[in-house]
């Protein structure tokens, strides 16, 4: 006998709710429905006891279907898990620390849904308790006022438009007619504001119905989420700002600006909470940052209330603040200094010999170079000096380069790098004197082949070669400078190595960073208090300099030491070993497949998943054996997404396994098999997009 489809799947996540998960699930399990359902538990790993708690309740009623998580994930992959699960009609939600407090709550919200197909949103008025009130305090609750307005919201009818712009709905009160049980849109995340997401996803294909009765219980607690946003604005949005923002941009593009105005209200909401931060602390570089980023939401805000603006400077003058607000605070008093005790012991490692075929000695060739805190750093400094008028970059450089060349107001320009990640030169002729190159070598193998001919034999501009994803690419560099990091290839504490003609002289000195930070103070309220005229004018200039400092610090001794010991050769074997078993077992998905011996130290293996297989399937699946394995970052700002050609599809399904220095022959072989098994369906997680049952 056919055991009979749930109509409803209620999402319970939990992680470490020990006190309170016992009273959840009841809660949903004492459901008085007329149609069966199921209770779908996720548990994000939890240390204190909710596992045994949930494998009980399991054992008992088999409506309850529990998800382990292996290790915590921070809550994303627990919620996306879940949400996979899903096949029901409608779907629930009740986290593992809230309840529902009334039995009919399920009953009534889904035979609302069943009798008004034009309705796709089923919410109610949720109470709020506060863990350290007592319980006689006054209630509080999470509702909309459905006294006032039209007959339309007296009635608890509402429309998209109306939710996204004055979210008033909590996550336990919701009942969706899911619709996307073949998986969310690619764009979705489980960020902070996923409730929301999933209620506009949901709320754009119908009416929302709102019940004015509380039949759920939200707890609030000070390790919440939401509870800092509601403590302090400013301290909330400098934090989760930026990915506030986002989460609404993707928004807005999936919905093609259908609710663009109403979008705009929740960007905005986080910008004005990022810049009263930055201008309650004095932080310049930070609102400038802000308002660049951001332009687009603000600007034409600002244009249209620019003339109301000034008629209250004009008509109002006592009420325009004058001075910055950070300006009047009285200084703190200086803690009085200490007499230094002790000192540092001499490094441990230096015991141990230099080797004459070093990681240092193979990177510097003798040559000039200079150590920083970190390959940017490096990268930042050498541009400054060299005054670059333009950098040419290629298409999928990390999100944090573009982001420091705004501060430095340097302006670029992005070129294709290609399907297999061999960039045409013909962008070159478009590269003016002046103009500086910057050229990577992809997984560990440098540039080469007709673009590499052309640098060499290049006139009027300058060549970075960026070796940062290297540990040694197989050949001397040829460009005006290198960069290596000595961080991201080997994992010593830090470093970013520029090596070239010149560069000694911009080996930066330790960083004085309470004395930097004292002097750009100072000098940010003289140019702010001061007339801009006369005498002021220099003030001001050092004023913006130092509003955008470069990034200060020099690489550790530590780090210089670990370099000059570790022997290259033998590192580069290992490595070189590695893709080879990896290549003859992996031809099939190789992103290079006629390359099975190279002569590079490769930090990863590069392999195409099929078409139509998620990459982040494979990546979930290897991560559930213990295998860590990454994408390829894609950082291209959306502006610039037209440079985009064939690797967009090529970054769609790259994965990078590992085959560094650090393993061998049976961890080689381990990878290769559960890879091969994934791409067959014969894994922990099954075939990709069938449904995971543990």
């Amino acid at each position: 006998m056919n055991e009979e489809l749930p109509l409803v799947s209620i999402l319970m996540v939990t992680y470490n709710h020990a006190p309170y998960i016992a009273q959840a699930i009841r809660s949903c399990l004492s459901q008085q429905t007329s149609f069966p359902f199921e209770l779908v538990i996720c548990d994000d790993a939890s240390t204190d006891g909710t596992d045994q708690i949930v494998r009980d309740f399991a054992a008992q009623d088999p409506r309850v279907h529990y998800l382990q998580q292996p290790v915590n994930g921070r809550g994303a992959n627990n919620y996306l898990d879940g949400l996979g699960h899903v096949r029901s009609r409608y779907i629930a939600f009740c986290e593992g620390d809230d309840y529902w407090s009334t039995p009919h709550k399920l009953e009534k919200q889904v035979r609302f849904l069943e009798a008004n197909p034009d309705f796709s949103v089923a919410c109610h008025k949720v109470e709020m308790r506060f863990e350290h009130r007592s319980d006689d305090a006054p209630k509080q609750y999470v509702y909309k006022d459905c006294s006032v307005g039209d007959e339309r919201m007296r009635q608890g009818i509402f429309h998209a438009d109306e939710a996204i712009a004055n979210y008033y709905f909590q996550t336990s009160s919701f009942v969706l007619r899911w619709r996307f049980r073949e998986g969310l849109p690619a764009w979705f995340r489980k960020w902070m504001m996923f409730d929301h997401a999933l209620m506009m996803l949901h709320a754009a294909e119908g009416k929302i119905k709102y019940f004015d009765e509380a039949m759920s219980v939200w707890r609030r607690n000070d390790t919440g989420y939401s509870w800092l946003q509601n403590v302090d604005k400013g301290v909330f949005f400098q934090k989760e700002g930026y990915g506030w923002i986002l989460h609404y941009e993707e928004m807005d593009k999936f919905f093609a600006g259908r609710f663009h105005l109403q979008i705009r209200e929740r960007v905005l909401l986080a910008v004005r909470g990022m810049i009263a931060n930055f201008m309650e602390t004095g932080d310049l570089a930070g609102l400038r940052r802000v308002l660049d980023d951001h332009r687009p939401w603000w600007e034409k805000v600002v244009k249209d209330n620019a003339a109301l603006a000034e008629a209250v400077r004009m008509a109002l003058p006592e009420e325009v603040e004058r001075v910055p607000p950070w300006s009047a605070r009285a200084p703190k008093a200086e803690a009085p200094a200490l007499p230094h005790l002790g000192g540092a012991m001499e490094l441990g490692i230096t015991s141990i010999p230099e080797c004459a075929d070093s990681v240092w000695a193979h990177w510097t060739q003798g040559q000039e170079h200079a150590g920083f805190a970190t390959p940017l750093a490096a990268l930042a400094a050498w541009l400054h000096d060299r005054r670059v008028r333009r950098l040419w970059l290629p298409s999928i450089t990390p999100k944090q380069v573009e982001i420091e060349l705004q501060q430095l107001w340097l302006g670029y320009q992005f070129y294709p790098v290609g399907g297999d990640f061999a960039p045409d030169p013909g962008f070159l002729a478009h590269v003016q004197p002046g103009d500086a190159v910057l050229t990577q070598s992809w997984l560990g193998r440098a540039p080469g082949g007709p673009l590499r001919e052309a640098l060499v034999a290049r006139q009027g501009f300058l060549w970075i070669d960026d070796r940062s994803q290297a540990l040694w690419p197989g050949q001397p560099s040829e460009a005006d400078v290198a960069i290596y990091s000595a961080h991201d290839v080997l994992g010593v504490p830090d470093g970013g190595l520029l090596v070239g003609p010149g560069v000694a002289a911009l080996q930066p000195p330790p960083a004085d960073a309470a004395g930097l930070a004292a002097q750009r103070r100072a000098l940010m309220l003289e140019r702010l208090e001061a007339p801009a005229s006369g005498a002021t004018l220099t003030a001001q200039d050092r004023a913006l300099a130092l509003a955008h400092p470069l990034p200060a610090g020099a690489m550790s001794r530590l780090s210089r030491e670990m370099l000059a010991r570790m022997p290259l050769p033998a590192l580069v074997q290992r490595s070189q070993d590695n893709w080879r078993l990896l290549t003859h077992w992996l031809q099939d998905w190789a992103l290079w497949p006629r390359q099975e011996g190279v002569d590079f130290a490769p930090a990863f293996f590069p392999m195409l998943v099929p078409r139509g297989m998620p990459a982040v399937f494979v990546i979930t699946a290897l991560n559930r054996d213990g295998i860590v394995c990454q994408t390829f970052p894609l950082a291209l700002n959306e502006r610039y997404a037209g440079c985009l050609g064939a690797e967009k599809e090529t970054l769609d399904r790259l994965l990078c396994l590992p085959c560094d220095h650090r393993y061998g022959e049976d961890d080689m072989r381990r990878i290769a098999g559960q890879v091969r098994r994934i791409l067959v369906g014969d894994s922990a997680l099954g075939s990709a997009g069938a449904r995971f049952i543990p």
